[in-house]
């Protein structure tokens, strides 16, 4: 007997099989077919990029904005292509393990010298920025320049200096110091020291991001221009009086100074002889890595957000996570309802009417306050994630298959009272034969086309409920859409924060929607002459 049930499920498998190659055969053959399965490939293929090019935490990652990468990309910023448009941009440009252009030890040359004379030979910008005597750097130094054109009228919003140390087993990490020293150097000559500050090597092993300070040069600033301000009020908007001049002397504005700017970092290594230090890096038991990164106001192919994450891939991996929701909601809600369906109409009695009156439980409950109620304990329970929205996804199925389930019993019960379906019966033909024989193949077309159409509704679904605050911590396009939501008064301006998850939303639901008028069309044959 169990062997005659794995011949029928065989039968089963192989008919369904033809017939999804029949099928695909005939939907490709109409015009709306093949841009729909053109629109689900392209989306399958980004999912499977998604999933390979994107790292594995990266759910944990969007939701740490206050962490790298993101802190080091442009608040605000627009897609890098926008300036084809005509649109004037500063772009954000990253200089990756800067080659070390010189190092020596500096020692003095005499009582009265200001700089050390070594000191103002491999870095001049120490003595050309305007008077800084905060330090006197003696010791060993490494120098590192890259140089940064500014070609619009656009500020940048920052510069950061990334510093990651790497040592040795038995180097005392805490005997050595480094002291980072920043300067920039403008078209017109300006030389601005920008930053200083004191790390130890154990610091620096787990990285660090140095960022410009106003407050080192803004007096010397003020008097070069010859300003009528205070530092507060020049030093309030940073980008500006590093890459511009003022405008009056009350610096109440400013004007970008287009050209190239060098960008100088000198590391001076402090607290232990600076031979040992030279002896120590010449020997590779000590080494800083060194990065520096431009940060304009434009980055990536569709720009940051107000916390600077790279939409790209916040879009990006929305693809994979679109396609899970979609179909697995739509395989378990037409998987339930057939099943239910046909036992319901093939058995009858009891059976039937506990499934039905179950059904009418089901169909009479509002799904969107229960979502929103389940997500909010979701969200009171501190579940996040894939655990999060999975529990979402079953709601969404637990209260989905009712309708499918009325439909298929009805459909069942028609095919139940057909001749052929009585002849079977007399011959001797099993439950299982008749059922997966006679019945479910004549119900497949409709159970495709309900699973076709099921899939944009649970991705809207999912969607809404992010729009309306339900936050379950995963990048979706409806999670950036609430995100741009919540910065409304920001995110109006944003067009490229809005519309393409938007549209990908509406391009998700087109092909699907186009995919399932298809099949009705293959299906009802009346539709072909129209």
């Amino acid at each position: 007997m169990s062997k005659r049930r794995g011949e029928v499920r065989e039968g089963l498998i192989r008919y369904l099989a033809r017939s999804l190659r029949s099928n695909f055969k005939e939907v490709w053959a109409y015009n709306l077919g093949k841009i729909s399965m053109l629109i689900i490939g392209f989306m399958v293929l980004v999912s499977i990029y998604s999933l390979v090019s994107l790292p594995p935490d990266f759910p944990q990652m969007w939701k740490a904005s206050d962490r790298p990468p993101w802190t080091l990309n442009p608040k605000q910023g627009y897609p890098v292509w926008v300036k084809y448009l005509g649109i004037p941009v500063s772009e954000t440009v990253s200089y990756d393990n800067v080659r070390l252009q010189e190092a020596r030890i500096v020692t003095p040359r005499g009582p009265g010298d200001f700089p050390p004379r070594d000191l103002d030979r491999i870095v001049p910008e120490y003595g050309r920025s305007l008077g800084i005597k905060t330090l006197t750097p003696i010791g060993y130094i490494e120098v590192y320049r890259v140089s940064y054109t500014l070609t619009s009228n656009v500020f940048p919003q920052d510069v950061v200096v990334i510093l990651r140390a790497k040592a040795s087993e038995g180097v005392n990490l805490t005997s050595i110091s480094v002291v980072p020293m920043v300067f920039v150097t403008r078209p017109d000559g300006l030389v601005l020291y920008a930053f200083e500050g004191k790390y130890t090597l154990e610091r620096l092993v787990a990285g660090v991001e140095v960022k410009m300070r106003c407050d080192l040069f803004a007096t010397s600033y003020i008097r070069h221009y010859g300003l009528n301000a205070t530092v507060d009020s020049v030093c309030t908007l940073l980008n500006r009086p590093v890459f511009g001049e003022p405008l009056d002397v009350k610096a109440s504005d400013f004007k970008p100074v287009t050209g190239e700017y060098q960008i100088t970092l000198a590391l001076w290594y402090t607290g232990t002889d600076p031979r040992v230090v030279e002896r120590l890096i010449s020997n590779g038991d000590v080494s800083v890595s060194t990065s520096i990164r431009v940060i304009g106001n434009s980055y990536g192919l569709l720009g940051t957000d107000t916390k600077g994450r790279d939409l790209f891939q916040g879009l990006l991996f929305g693809f994979p996570v679109a396609l899970i929701i979609g179909f697995s909601v739509a395989f378990a809600i037409v998987a339930i309802g057939l099943v239910l369906g046909v036992i319901s109409g093939y058995f009858g009695g009891r059976v039937d009417e506990v499934i039905q009156r179950l059904v009418d439980v089901i169909v009479n409950i509002p799904l969107l306050p229960l979502l929103i109620l389940v997500g909010v304990a979701i969200q009171t329970g501190g579940w996040v994630g894939w655990p999060a929205l999975t529990i979402i996804m079953a709601v969404l199925v637990a209260f989905s298959w009712g309708g499918t389930t009325i439909i298929v019993r009805s459909m069942t019960l028609s095919i139940k009272a057909e001749p052929y379906v009585e002849a079977a019966k007399a011959l001797g033909a099993s439950t299982w034969r008749i059922v997966f024989r006679h019945i479910i193949p004549q119900i497949i077309p409709y159970a495709t086309a309900v699973l076709v159409f099921s899939v944009p509704g649970a991705i809207i679904a999912e969607a809404g409920l992010s729009v309306l605050g339900i936050d379950h911590g995963l990048p979706t396009w409806g999670r950036i859409l609430a995100d741009a939501q919540a910065e409304r008064g920001v995110a109006y301006k944003m067009w490229w924060w809005v519309l393409p998850p938007g549209l990908m939303l509406g391009l998700f639901s087109f092909a699907f929607v186009a995919l399932g008028f298809t099949l009705e069309t293959i299906v009802e044959p009346r539709l072909r002459r129209r």
